[in-house]
């Protein structure tokens, strides 16, 4: 089908092509035809294989370059807009490598990422949060590197803070838009094209890798993108821009509540649109979803504008058919838009040779053995919810390693200056706070390469050591168990769930404790003291190593705190260095000096209990709307709660999808009445383990942009609203059977999408059938 779809495509496109040429070469061609292609979240893929697993990669910017050429054979050079949307950095070995080592002055050429745009031509790029996880050094090289070779960097709301010298605050640090030139009936007209980066990046990048600069110009206290896009469109409508695409690092998110900064402002793509009534094209990203791609919602004035992302894995592509009005202005009808996968694509040649230098070097560098694993590792990968042998390294590491690093700052500044800053009377590091970053990958024993390393921590984060006293600690374990914990009583077994945001769920080393699940919230942790055999006392100041991603964020205990507090941080001690580099050192140290790493090194303990005792269900007693079975019966009205949100499914409209329901559970009962909102659905039993889910309507439950519900279908629709249910730990996951990917219902802030199912908590549901008590 998808082959098919691309021969078509291309023929279409071939036979357009050969239209507006021999209407160009007369010189009076009544319409002019562009296309707008994008990525986003390309995250370094630009070589055939993935060197972390060797499989294959076809998702690259070797394909990306084969897909454009054949745009631009079809359209002409001058009529094809390419942007990428940012994050793309970050995210392999090869492409991470080649920016590292420019910090450390081991790569003389440019990164390879930003090279490929060079030599694929790319009309403009728009950073993303990922491409702060570097030095600001290095990357100010970047986008030079950029600019100098033809590539433009645009961010509209990336601007100074005025305090360092030379700079004004509110001044642009990019040129926030840029505007090109198409030929419409022998007039020229102008296309603008505007960038936002991510206001969120300061939640988890340090300062350090933005000094003197902000996400959003003075005055713009929640950090609202639309108002950012306000400043500069009458800028470029008096520039003389007719078409205006706004080019955003973040997701499409909702628009009906108050924009508050770290709850709902990561992804305000619907809010922009609904905000203006200029913007003729979105481009989106960051959250790797082509869910939504392709879709229209409804601007200010009500014109439907098309929202597009890439998702990561595909090329989009939208068709603007450019006429002038009687009066000599520029109109449009939009012919088409779609998402093509790459995979779709061979490789291009010229630009893989290019590359192979990059990938030959970035291959040795991942196969150099680090160290050895030795010992029984308990490999296993619940790593929140149970402490493991794999995640207890990372902590070993992060405080070892600190605690190194400060020693050879003792020596240079003196113990007793570092102590006074940090109020402690010791530099040893006490515990580690820290979020797993991955679960493709868990330590057994045997060499560890730095392949290794990668599989296991995916994302370029730093480590900073920061003074806490222990009712700070405490407040911190608290938080967490309250708002990332969850125990669920099933038939005499106690499930315990991660919820929320799986990259600030924090897991603790170090540190002897137990979280009590059935305690109230605040009154969940317990502490015997630290490892090191330290006491554990309110008032006394620790030290804790702490990933910059959950250090000063708002949706985690530290929010307090900022690279400011710390006495030491890669950051700004041991500059151009990752966490990556740390473990590497670590592995190479222990096995010059103990023959390898082994757990029996990790000598903390903590773990869940649930103290009410697994067979007290007190859904027994209460009066309930809903009761939990094993599996749904044909006929049955049940409910479809997701079990570490605590959550129903709600009202569902076809711009926001689905909303969720609070409901908490009560052992195996959800408590009556059935709240208002609430959504209960009746299961249609298939052959096998297939279902269908209708509403009170009739309408059924189906995989689409965000979910949805649908009367009537075409049969390719009809099969999107099939499910099929796979056990997971304390449920089930619900997979679409006629989408492409392992589509799954998945609870994502709030609401209930279908996305990549990657078994995990939020994917987690039962049913509870509906009764008459």
């Amino acid at each position: 089908m998808k082959r098919l779809y691309r021969q078509s495509l291309m023929l279409f496109l071939f036979c357009i092509g050969m239209s507006f040429g021999a209407k160009a070469a007369a010189g009076t061609s009544e319409y002019t035809d562009v296309v707008i292609l994008s990525t986003t979240d390309m995250h370094g893929k630009c070589w055939e294989t993935n060197l972390l697993s060797d499989a294959p990669e076809p998702h690259n910017m070797l394909r990306v370059s084969t897909a454009v050429r054949e745009f631009r054979e079809a359209y002409g050079e001058d009529h094809v807009l390419l942007i990428d949307n940012g994050d793309l950095i970050q995210g392999t070995p090869l492409s991470e490598h080649s920016v590292t080592g420019l910090d450390e002055n081991l790569s003389a050429g440019p990164p390879v990422m930003p090279l490929c745009l060079s030599e694929i031509g790319y009309t403009a790029f728009i950073p993303g949060n990922h491409e702060f996880n570097y030095s600001w050094t290095v990357m100010r090289a970047v986008y030079d590197w950029l600019e100098e070779n033809g590539v433009p960097v645009i961010s509209a709301n990336f601007c100074y803070d005025g305090t360092a010298e030379g700079t004004k605050a509110g001044e642009n640090v990019f040129a926030p838009y840029i505007i090109r030139t198409v030929t419409v009936n022998g007039h020229a007209h102008r296309i603008g094209i505007l960038g936002l980066e991510n206001t969120d990046t300061t939640r988890w990048d340090l300062p350090d890798h933005y000094p003197g600069m902000q996400f959003a110009h003075p005055g713009n206290d929640n950090c609202s993108m639309a108002e950012e896009t306000d400043l500069f469109i009458p800028e470029m409508k008096e520039a003389g821009c007719e078409f205006i695409i706004v080019s955003y690092h973040g997701a499409l998110g909702t628009a009906d509540k108050d924009l508050v900064f770290g709850v709902n402002s990561e992804d305000q793509g619907l809010r922009i649109v609904k905000n203006s009534r200029d913007i003729d094209l979105l481009i989106t990203g960051h959250d790797h979803s082509t869910s939504y791609s392709d879709q229209a919602y409804p601007n200010a004035e009500g014109r439907k504008i098309t929202v597009v992302n890439g998702g990561g894995q595909e090329l989009t592509h939208t068709v603007f058919r450019f006429r002038e009005d009687e009066n000599g202005s520029l109109t449009w009808e939009m012919l088409e838009s779609s998402n093509i996968s790459l995979d779709e694509y061979e490789p291009d040649e010229a630009l893989q040779q290019i590359v192979k230098p990059y990938a030959d070097e970035g291959e040795s560098y991942v196969m150099q053995p680090a160290g050895t694993a030795v010992g029984e590792w308990d490999e296993n990968r619940r790593f929140y919810i149970e402490q493991t042998d794999t995640i207890d390294l990372v902590s070993k590491i992060c405080m070892d390693m600190t605690t190194r690093r400060l020693a050879e700052k003792a020596e240079k500044e003196g113990a007793g200056t570092i102590m006074q800053k940090a109020g402690s009377d010791h530099l040893d590091v006490d515990m580690s706070m820290t979020s797993v970053v991955s679960d493709n990958y868990v330590v057994t024993a045997g060499p560890v390469s730095f392949r290794n390393i990668y599989s296991l921590y995916r994302f370029s984060n730093t480590i900073a050591v920061l003074p806490m006293t222990g009712e700070q600690i405490r407040a911190v374990i608290e938080e967490n168990a309250a708002n990332r914990l969850t125990a669920r009583v099933h038939d005499g077994e106690v499930f315990k769930y991660p919820a929320g945001d799986m990259y600030t769920n924090i897991v603790f080393g170090g540190l002897d404790f137990v979280y009590d699940m059935a305690m109230p919230a605040g009154e969940r942790v317990q502490i015997e003291g630290f490892a090191n055999g330290r006491a554990f006392e309110a008032e006394k100041v620790y030290l804790v190593a702490v990933n910059n991603y959950i250090l000063g964020n708002e949706n985690c205990g530290l929010r307090i705190f900022s690279t400011d507090d710390a006495i030491w941080s890669q950051g700004k001690d041991d500059s151009g260095r990752s966490i990556q580099d740390l473990i590497g050192e670590y592995l190479l140290l222990m096995q010059k000096e103990k023959g390898g790493v082994s757990p029996e090194d990790f000598n903390w303990h903590w773990e869940i209990v649930y103290s009410a005792g697994a067979d007290d269900d007190p859904g027994r007693e209460i009066k309930a709307a809903a009761r939990l079975e094993t599996l749904p019966e044909d006929g049955g009205r049940y409910i479809l709660y997701q079990e570490a949100e605590g959550r129903a499914f709600g009202g569902w409209d076809t711009t926001n999808g689905f909303e969720s329901v609070k409901w908490e559970v009560c052992g195996t009962a959800l408590p009556a009445p059935v709240p208002e909102a609430a959504l209960v659905f009746t299961a249609h039993a298939e052959t096998g383990d297939l279902f269908r889910f209708t509403d009170p309507d009739g309408r059924y439950l189906v995989c689409g942009p965000t979910g949805g519900l649908m009367t009537d279908a075409s049969p390719e629709e009809e099969e999107l609203s099939r499910w099929r249910l796979e056990p997971a730990y304390g449920g089930w996951n619900i997979i679409n059977a006629g989408a492409e990917g392992d589509q799954a219902i998945q609870c994502y802030t709030g609401r209930f999408v279908t996305y990549r199912n990657v078994k995990n908590s939020n994917f987690i549901f039962n049913f509870y059938r509906v009764g008459d008590e």
